[in-house]
Formats: structure tokens, sequence, C-alpha cells
């Protein structure tokens, strides 16, 4: 098991988030104020960059079916070719939930944001297998709009997506860009959906798949 700490160093007029293994940083990223450009992406000495597609999302806003896909990002690596990509889709539009769909190099991934209040909120990651992978676990204080995270992953290539994952999901549902100094916020999520709560296993970290 691999455990990373994502932190976000810088919250206004752009952000910036750190991946770090111990001390060691392994992967960065520079966000600029408009989540809906290119966002830059490195880790263990590769480069990605993840580009929002402006006519998928408009389009997917008149597709009421559950294949829609919402906020919509490409990903290319460092020679610019595409190699995959990023969206939120729901299972139903009433009485469904929202979970995230990441495709790269052919393999899908499945991430589902579950808030169990003062516990925090977990986003465990699985295959297309339906196997778990990974567990995000979002910290539920933030100082000056700053987010953190800790992320257990399975291998390498998992750390690798979750660190993709983890950019777009902060940028879209936390952290805003607002000038705050000395501020201390406390946020909890509450899940109600029994099928969704369901996805979390506290025992993943443990070993215990």
């Amino acid at each position: 098991m691999i455990t990373n700490r994502f932190i976000q160093t810088k919250a206004n007029f752009g952000k910036i988030y750190e991946l770090r293994e111990e001390n060691k940083i392994i992967g960065t990223t520079k966000i600029p104020i408009n989540l809906r450009t290119q966002i830059n992406v490195s880790i263990a000495n590769k480069n990605f960059k993840l580009q929002f597609s402006i006519i998928k999302d408009a389009l997917s806003r008149f597709d009421y079916t559950k294949n829609v896909r919402l906020l919509p990002f490409q990903l290319f690596n460092e020679n610019n070719v595409w190699v995959g990509s990023l969206c939120e889709r729901r299972t139903k539009w009433l009485f469904g939930y929202t979970f995230f769909e990441l495709n790269y190099n052919d393999e899908t991934y499945y991430f589902y944001a579950i808030g169990l209040g003062k516990k925090g909120l977990k986003i465990p990651m699985y295959d297309s297998e339906d196997i778990q992978v990974g567990l995000i676990e979002k910290d539920n204080i933030s100082y000056d709009n700053k987010s953190t995270y800790t992320t257990n992953t399975l291998d390498k290539n998992y750390q690798m997506l979750a660190f993709f994952f983890s950019v777009y999901y902060d940028n879209a549902y936390y952290s805003p860009n607002e000038v705050a100094y000395k501020s201390k916020e406390i946020n909890y999520k509450y899940t109600i959906n029994k099928e969704l709560k369901s996805k979390y296993n506290p025992q993943f970290i443990e070993g215990r798949y």
C-alpha cells in the first residue's frame, strides 16, 4: 500500500498542489484561475495536461440519460497524444447518485465521493472489474481555502491516477478562488444514498479488500 498526502499550497488567484510521499514531492500542478482551461500536471518525471472539452460539456447538458458526462476533461501526455479522459456521471437523474469516470490507456476506473460527516469525505477508487484499488480521504478542516487529502493506492499506476482525479475533483468542488487569510473552515458532507455508501470499505487500508 502506497500512502501519499495531496496538499494545496496556494489558493488565491490560481492554485498550486503537491503530491508528497513522506517528505518528498513526487507530483505538482499549477491551476489557472479558470478551471475550464488547460491544467498541466507532473508526476514521477512525467508530464500531462488536462484539457476541458467545451463542446462535449455543452451537448451533455441536453442529454438526461445515465450516460451523460458532465465537466469532461481530456488527458494528454507530454507529446500531446490523447491518453484518456475524466468526467462526472450519474446513475439516474432522480434518486440516483453522482460518480466519476476516469479512462486511461483503454482502462476505466471509477471514483465515488462519500460523505461520512465527522469521519470525513471518503473517495474509494475501483477498476473496471469492481475491485477497489485506492482510497482518497479529504480532511474536514481547511485553512485559507487550502485542501488536503490522504491517498492510499495499491501501486504506482493507481497512485498517478488518484493524483489526476484529486486535481480534477478539488478544483471542481472545493477550494474557491477567493482571498483568505488566517481563515479556518470545517466542512462536513453527508451521503444518504445506501448504494453509494456501500462503495466505502473501511478495512481497505488494512489490506482487507
